[in-house]
């Protein structure tokens, strides 16, 4: 209980430090549910340290030191909001946000999350190997991924605006100006595309070919909606999203793979990983809809509502997270936890698998007892008596 209440202290003070900062330093406004959602992570910051310095086996400590680094990104979000114009830090750079939401908090935070994630397959997949060996493993399946999505902008930081979409939507946005102060009123789809001169088809930011006239009236039936009021943002972010979706996906997979390994071969794994990887899968699920979501919306005041309740939504499954991540501290830090996992780590054959809290709690409403021997999400064959 003193534990708990030293780090809930911390977690208090932490908090009190942020709302100081937006009291006396000039900032941008930040949504409640941007300001909730990073709480939370400063929460499961503070928790992964514990359980890192606690946990009383060595392989596990990494596990939770990886999503202490991911998790280390709350403190960046909240200094986000002292960057750029009107704020403490380059008041004089325009571009700024951009560059930290698209390294920090696109590629950064979704490769130190597909890494965190990875790391726990990879360690269920090959228990026996160096730590440094899972370490090679899981940076090349992700550096390998992220980089083929990295290298675009790592050569050009503004690639955003750069993109084909973006360079189609300028010609048509200036055409779309000129028509309305030529003729005083909003020109159908017909009229702004016949009153473009040319668009292109372009390869690595450079045109190579003019459309024909159908297909440029396609382009500009496209792109005529991101011509009114801040739609054009959604546009520009548009591969970030991309870039998200197969993020999220590769996440995915990767938890599946942990899952479908741990049914067909229940490999020794310490408590409440498994719920940890569980609600991961239920956070990147909405992260990926989200990212699709924001794909398929035109309009911007539209696109900030879905995003607010987005955050929210994934705070929610944050909160269940924090939730699982305390139980894995308290159960460690028990004399049955310490020893079940000691004999985890060195011995599995000798012990029975523990069933954790959530377990019983499904067992006990949707199953009979008796004939559920062992823990859930396991292969028939290898129940053992508890």
């Amino acid at each position: 209980m003193k534990r708990w209440k030293r780090i809930l202290a911390i977690w208090f003070g932490i908090n009190v430090l942020y709302g100081i900062s937006f009291l006396v330093l000039p900032h941008k406004p930040v949504e409640i549910a941007s300001f909730v959602s990073y709480s939370l992570q400063t929460l499961l910051l503070i928790v992964s340290i514990y359980i890192f310095r606690l946990d009383p086996t060595r392989k596990n400590r990494f596990i939770f030191l990886n999503f202490a680094v991911f998790f280390s990104l709350s403190i960046v979000a909240h200094a986000y909001s002292f960057v750029g114009e009107g704020t403490l830090f380059f008041s004089d750079n325009r571009y700024i946000r951009l560059f930290v939401d698209q390294y920090v908090f696109r590629f950064a935070y979704f490769g130190l999350l597909a890494f965190s994630i990875v790391y726990i397959t990879v360690d269920l997949l090959f228990r026996d190997f160096w730590t440094k060996t899972k370490y090679a493993l899981t940076l090349v399946l992700v550096g390998g991924f992220l980089g083929f999505h990295l290298w675009p902008f790592l050569q050009d930081p503004l690639h955003l605006h750069r993109t084909q979409d973006v360079l189609d939507w300028k010609v048509i946005d200036k055409a779309h100006r000129d028509y309305l102060q030529k003729e005083g009123k909003e020109p159908s789809t017909e009229e702004l595309a016949a009153s473009v001169s040319e668009l292109y088809a372009y390869s690595d930011g450079k045109p190579i070919a003019v459309l024909y006239p159908e297909a440029k009236a396609a382009r500009v039936a496209e792109l005529y909606p991101y011509v009114a009021g801040m739609n054009w943002v959604i546009l520009v972010y548009r591969p970030l999203y991309q870039f998200t979706i197969s993020m999220s996906v590769l996440c995915l997979g990767f938890i599946l793979l942990f899952f479908g390994y741990q049914y067909m071969k229940d490999p020794p794994q310490g408590a409440y990983i498994e719920k940890i990887m569980f609600f991961l899968l239920l956070f990147c699920t909405l992260e990926l809809v989200h990212a699709y979501s924001s794909m398929q919306i035109l309009a911007w005041d539209g696109y900030i509502a879905m995003l607010i309740v987005g955050v929210y939504v994934s705070t929610v499954v944050l909160f269940l997270l924090a939730i699982v991540f305390g139980l894995r501290l308290r159960f460690i830090t028990t004399a049955n936890g310490e020893f079940y996992e000691q004999e985890l780590a060195m011995s599995p054959g000798a012990i029975t698998r523990w069933r954790d809290m959530f377990d019983e709690v499904v067992v006990e409403k949707f199953f009979n007892r008796k004939m559920v021997l062992g823990r859930l999400m396991v292969d028939p064959k290898h129940k053992e008596i508890q």
